[in-house]
């Protein structure tokens, strides 16, 4: 667990050093959070941990269970629903990136990819990659509005990833991003919304299926 900066919010920080070891699955789904425990690790009252774990319950990553604050334990249905809703608002945001895409967009995509690419031998830092690449559609959208409600489902589908499945990706998804990116360039709008829901059902099953070993 990183250190606190005295110069900076005190919860700020507790929050995102807190929400940087959920993420990252140093603390696994059910794990019991402990504010006194955590203030002491940090070094700082329990106050501002207070705090930032209020905001966790409210990201959805924190949750009351049995009296006590536990990381988030996702179900299968839990799992099921956010991937129906990241499939109805990635649709709309890939229909949305289609008419207003900039070349810069189109660029930073390309280089994505490239880097992957280059990452997928190595097996380091592809989640991280990942989500830039949705992200960079979700900006294309030019929607501000829907971009919100795309992190706090990019957000929970990470943390499913990391905690749930490990970190692993299915083989066919940096080809899925090459034909999602083609068809950007093309102003292909039924190709890409045909390739966006095989890539989140691909996702989607991929998580199951480490569930169910």
């Amino acid at each position: 667990m990183s250190g606190i900066i005295k110069s900076e919010s005190l919860h700020l920080q507790a929050y995102h050093i807190i929400k940087k070891s959920i993420m990252e699955g140093e603390r696994k789904p059910s794990e019991r959070i402990v504010e006194a425990r955590v203030a002491n690790q940090l070094g700082i009252s329990r106050g501002p941990v207070r705090e930032a774990i209020r905001m966790l319950i409210q990201d959805g990553l924190l949750i009351y269970n049995d009296g006590f604050v536990r990381v988030y334990q996702p179900t299968v249905q839990d799992i099921m629903e956010i991937f129906q809703c990241r499939e109805s608002l990635e649709t709309l945001a890939i229909k949305l990136a289609i008419r207003n895409i900039t070349d810069e967009e189109l660029e930073q995509l390309a280089a994505n990819i490239k880097e992957t690419k280059n990452t997928l031998e190595h097996d380091m830092h592809l989640g991280e990659l990942d989500q830039q690449f949705h992200a960079i559609i979700f900006r294309a959208s030019k929607n501000n509005q829907l971009i919100e409600l795309l992190e706090v489902i990019k957000m929970k589908v990470h943390y499913m990833r990391n905690s749930m499945v490990g970190g692993d990706f299915y083989p066919s998804f940096i080809e899925e991003h090459e034909r999602i990116f083609e068809a950007l360039v093309e102003g292909n709008e039924d190709e890409a919304v045909k390739i966006i829901h095989r890539h989140i059902e691909n996702g989607l099953e991929g998580v199951l299926l480490h569930i169910k070993k």
